[in-house]
């Protein structure tokens, strides 16, 4: 049996039976370390991508954190038609979370628009930041700030250095991801249930796979076990918004769910909230089972069948009353009451102005019109009410 040399070789116990167990059923003796790493090797090709995106990303998100670009964001996400923030998101929030091509788009345009001056110390950062030395700026001096009429050249290039930069981004990124490509596909056959929302929902997954992609770093976790977390988070997020009858923030729906688990935490894994949600939904045309109580759906809001066939009746013999009227009795009636479509209400002087008729007339027109539907109403009351 070999030992690693630092494993300590446990000795037997006096005090304790030893048990005798068979041949079949002992357990293979371990040969390697216990402190040897069970994650598989990382390629060199993984480690090299993985390295590109991770300087991309950490020069951009520093050009991103000078203070005198930040007021030109706003109108920079306006110009570029990229989301700008809303609400419970601000706009330096915003500009964090953003993948890193629309990040470099932002900053492109920044550098050409900025028409400001930067401190020396400020301008040299960034110039370091980006690779650049003296050669690149002979002119510069560090301790005078960087002027106007100096800015187009310094920007020129930076602007030059991003782009190839972001060349090298751009493949690095289309090599992981084709190393990958194949995890969205297996990972909607695993949770979409319905073959109808399978390819919809790997597409979903295709750019949970870029999101990881921009957030990979040069650890030595296998970048195929974090990007299945995004890629997973992508098709639930899809999953849940097709759920939902109205538009639902998904950030909303997950902190509520959250919240509806942790007030049941002993309830079976089977019917907490989200796995419900994720369940297929149930066709309208399906029929339940022998035994089994039929899905409803209310609305109290809506009026039952019932009730607009009444009101239906009503308006027919309310109709009907008003027809046995005369002409000047019904439109004094109609205007009076704002009985027409559309119409409102009109007082008895509107009226008598709009026919040429005085005030009186027109009060005595509707007196005797409501005087005739009392007596044309009066056995319709007696007949339903007995």
């Amino acid at each position: 049996m070999g030992v690693c040399p630092k494993t300590p070789v446990e000795r037997p116990n006096p005090t304790l039976t030893p048990m005798l167990v068979p041949d079949a059923l002992r357990a293979p003796e371990a040969t390697a370390c216990p402190d040897a790493s069970p994650l598989p090797p990382i390629s060199a090709e993984e480690r090299a991508a993985r390295q590109a995106i991770t300087r991309h990303r950490q020069r951009l998100d520093w050009s991103m954190h000078v203070p005198e670009f930040e007021p030109f964001f706003k109108e920079g996400l306006e110009k570029l038609g990229l989301p700008p923030p809303r609400r419970g998101i601000g706009l330096r929030a915003l500009v964090d979370s953003m993948m890193l091509e629309a990040k470099k788009d932002l900053l492109l345009w920044v550098l050409v628009g900025y028409p400001g001056i930067i401190q020396g110390d400020r301008v040299l950062r960034m110039a370091e930041n980006w690779g650049l030395t003296k050669e690149n700026l002979p002119w510069f001096n560090v301790d005078k700030p960087l002027s106007a009429a100096r800015w187009p050249e310094f920007s020129e290039e930076v602007r030059g250095v991003v782009q190839r930069e972001h060349r090298r981004y751009k493949d690095a990124q289309a090599h992981l991801y084709i190393l990958h490509h194949d995890l969205p596909g297996k990972l909607a056959l695993r949770m979409v249930y319905d073959p109808a929302k399978r390819a919809d929902a790997t597409q979903e997954g295709c750019l949970g796979l870029l999101h990881a992609v921009d957030k990979a770093d040069t650890s030595e976790t296998p970048f195929a076990s974090y990007a299945q977390q995004w890629v997973a988070r992508a098709i639930r997020n899809y999953l849940l918004g097709e759920r939902f009858p109205v538009h639902v923030p998904v950030n909303l729906a997950s902190q509520l769910l959250r919240e509806a688990n942790l007030e049941a935490p002993g309830a079976p894994v089977s019917t907490r909230p989200e796995r419900t949600l994720l369940q297929p939904r149930v066709p309208l045309d399906s029929m339940a089972a022998p035994g089994e109580q039929p899905l409803t759906l209310p609305d109290e809001s809506s009026p039952s069948p019932r009730d607009l066939l009444n009101r239906q009746e009503i308006l027919r013999v309310v109709q009907d009353m008003i027809n046995q009227l005369s002409e000047k009795q019904r439109e004094v009636l109609i205007r009076r009451y704002g009985l027409g479509v559309g119409n409102e209400a009109e007082t008895l002087m509107n009226i008598a102005q709009s026919i040429g008729i005085s005030h009186q007339q027109v009060s005595m027109r509707e007196k005797r019109a409501l005087e005739k539907l009392g007596t044309i109403l009066r056995p319709v009351i007696k007949e339903i009410y007995g």
